[in-house]
């Protein structure tokens, strides 16, 4: 893929530049459509094609030293020279050699903001593998070809896409970024860990490092980004709003000392590893390049380009957050737990039925000592008005029962009576908007959703429990109680929809949530 640019290059570039003229007044609109165009350059041929080279037999399973890793390094190398990246190893060149026999590949896409160009962005990928493996780095059976397609063919691949799509595009990014090839990585990762004492940078000056290890056997569309709490906000930074359709994130807690964001994430930077989950290929011959998800390699592709691009771009990057240190995957449980579900008003349950051709809610149940029962509600009682307004749907009633401050009057329909208004004292507090949520001190800035009240506002407009939100009404909030203090003011005066900016699982998508009552479909439910 390196090696064509030509032709697609000049139609993107010729895009990109009547964007610019178009609006040049709307940089976020020549951005987007730029990075569109650019993401439209990475093709699963092309992916594959770099994971057939590199997890071929003839490359012996590109052990760290042998011929089949120098044929991976030299491989590399071509890739580089055709994309025109600065070399940023050694002696001004692409190769970064170290002992005993190993090297990392290095170049650079320099920065052109005069105020951020001395800073970094790194993005890694290692290309060494396990050989014919050994009793210590394989899961057997040793003595056959280890390919590793996935590991870590399919990262290489996804990186040198990255590559690509930048040297097609015209867009000059303010910070530098460095893509690395490691080599060592299967033996102690020697590779980052010797970049990292021996950096072609001052260390200082790198402010995210981005590792791609094992992303090619992507399931149910779930990519893992490991990491995002070492610095402050890096979760929002790692969310998008282009994510492919799809493909969602798992921003797992735990962090080890198991690929090339480790000697990154001791030397206090923060670090990110972006990796699709083990299977039973792991360390085996059998990794092959037919077991790989082509499809989800793209995904991630699209993906790590966005995101390179803006942390390139950002105003400012967070620093190192040394709490996650001490931040370990059984302390979720805790921080992340959801409330319990607030207890009931009225002490009923129903059902949505149809009688005689119309939907109607009929009560199934009335709990013992509940307000419903002292009214004289009774099973089988079907409800046809709620404060004066004809059931037509079965969320009418309980949304009304959650909003209501002290009292509701029922409509009730029974065998051989004439209907009859039952006057109901409630329970509990009204509900407006039904969320509850937390702050996290990783993400400042922001809260999580602990609790969405069933059919409230916030239920009907699909908001779900570790839901973030970011914004409201298009603008940000500094803590948990300044966004509850401009919710209740608008609220106050009734001022909806309310917009929010939301993230789901990495994807940002903005939510409006009316205040109204509602019109639902049938089910059944209690309350």
């Amino acid at each position: 893929m390196l090696l064509r640019l030509g032709s697609v290059k000049r139609g993107v570039l010729l895009l990109a530049l009547g964007i610019l003229v178009s609006e040049r007044n709307s940089a976020r609109a020549y951005d987007a459509a730029a990075l569109e165009a650019a993401a439209a350059t990475i093709t699963t041929t092309e992916l594959h094609n770099h994971a057939a080279f590199l997890a071929d037999d003839a490359l012996e399973g590109r052990a760290a030293g042998t011929r089949g890793g120098k044929a991976a390094a030299h491989y590399l190398e071509t890739q580089l020279k055709a994309a025109r990246l600065q070399p940023f190893g050694s002696r001004g060149s692409y190769l970064q050699p170290f002992s005993p026999n190993y090297q990392n590949l290095i170049g650079l896409v320099a920065g052109t903001d005069p105020k951020l160009r001395d800073e970094y962005i790194l993005v890694g990928a290692h290309y060494d593998h396990v050989g014919y493996g050994s009793q210590q780095n394989s899961n057997g059976p040793v003595g056959y070809i280890h390919n590793g397609a996935d590991d870590n063919a399919s990262g290489v691949s996804t990186t040198l896409e990255v590559i690509d799509a930048l040297s097609r595009s015209n867009w000059q990014p303010r910070r530098s970024i460095i893509f690395a090839f490691w080599d060592g990585e299967e033996v102690n990762l020697n590779g980052s860990r010797y970049w990292v004492r021996q950096p072609t940078v001052p260390l200082a000056k790198v402010r995210v490092a981005v590792n791609t290890d094992m992303v090619g056997r992507m399931r149910n569309g779930r990519l893992e980004v490991s990491g995002t709490r070492t610095a402050a906000g890096l979760r929002r930074l790692f969310s998008s709003s282009r994510m492919p359709q799809g493909m969602w994130l798992d921003f797992p807690w735990d962090y080890e000392e198991n690929s090339d964001h480790w000697p990154f994430f001791e030397a206090g930077v923060p670090s990110i590893l972006l990796h699709t989950g083990l299977h039973d290929d792991y360390h085996r011959p059998s990794d092959d390049i037919e077991k790989l998800n082509i499809n989800g390699m793209r995904s991630a592709s699209a993906y790590l380009l966005e995101i390179v691009c803006r942390l390139a771009d950002e105003d400012a990057l967070p620093a190192f957050r040394t709490a996650s240190r001490s931040e370990h995957t059984y302390m979720r449980a805790e921080r992340e737990a959801s409330l319990p579900a607030l207890p009931p008003r009225l002490g009923v349950r129903w059902n949505w039925q149809t009688i005689d051709g119309k939907g109607a809610v009929v009560v199934s149940a009335v709990a013992r000592g509940s307000s419903a029962e002292q009214a004289g509600l009774r099973a089988g009682d079907r409800i046809t008005a709620v404060d004066g307004d004809e059931v037509k749907n079965d969320e009418l009633l309980p949304a009304a029962v959650l909003r209501a401050a002290k009292e509701i009057t029922l409509t009730v329909a029974r065998e051989k009576e004439e209907p009859k208004d039952l006057h109901m004292p409630l329970g509990g507090q009204p509900v407006k908007l039904g969320l509850s949520w937390r702050e996290d001190p990783a993400t400042p800035g922001a809260v999580f959703v602990t609790r969405v009240v069933p059919y409230s506002p916030a239920a009907r407009a699909g908001i779900r429990v570790l839901d973030r939100i970011y914004t409201v009404q298009g603008e940000h909030f500094t803590s948990q109680d300044a966004l509850l203090t401009r919710i209740n003011a608008l609220m106050e005066k009734e001022e909806t929809p309310i917009h929010f900016q939301l993230e789901t699982a990495g994807r940002l998508h903005d939510v409006d949530i009316s205040l109204k009552l509602p019109t639902g479909t049938p089910g059944d439910a209690s309350i």
